[in-house]
């Protein structure tokens, strides 16, 4: 059995969800050029986007707006499959778009939920939803890396292929 590893984070931006946030702004305006170069990496396999509504509704990132604002500020969330550990650091570190994009826009998130970033190797076959996802970061958040859920400080050696 051959593994990938999954990871799966999670944004909340300061101030309300809307075009005036500087956040909402400068991410919308570097996602394109971020998604172009993740579908031309060899290291990625897939990746998917959503928002998580406070009330836990899921949305997909090309239906955000309009956001009511009375919603609550959502989670930016993203779900990557990865060939191993390393590629994801190289595109996240050392890619064209994504790490100075990202450095952007550290100022401006809300991190009292704890992490928003966790990672699990699984089979190459298993699919995941975006809950999925969101029910690791909980792990992660409630009980530390694991296993089944882990930081990038605490990373778990891929599983031997059987």
């Amino acid at each position: 059995m051959d593994y990938r590893l999954i990871h799966f984070n999670c944004a909340r931006p300061t101030g309300e969800f809307t075009f005036d946030n500087e956040f909402v702004h400068v991410f919308l305006a570097i996602l394109p050029r971020i998604f172009s170069d993740a579908d031309t990496f060899e290291g990625i396999h897939w990746h998917r986007h959503g928002l998580r509504q406070p009330d836990g509704r899921w949305r997909d990132l090309g239906d955000a707006f309009p956001y009511a604002t009375d919603l609550g500020v959502p989670d930016v969330c993203t779900m990557a499959g990865w060939a191993s550990l390393e590629d994801m650091r190289s595109f996240v570190y050392n890619g064209r778009t994504h790490p100075s994009g990202m450095r952007r826009l550290q100022e401006q998130l809300d991190r009292s939920q704890g992490p928003g970033f966790v990672m699990w190797w699984a089979p190459r076959e298993e699919r995941f939803t975006m809950e999925d996802g969101w029910e690791r970061l909980t792990h992660l958040r409630e009980n530390g890396s694991s296993p089944y859920a882990f930081s990038l400080d605490q990373p778990i050696v891929r599983p031997q292929v059987a």
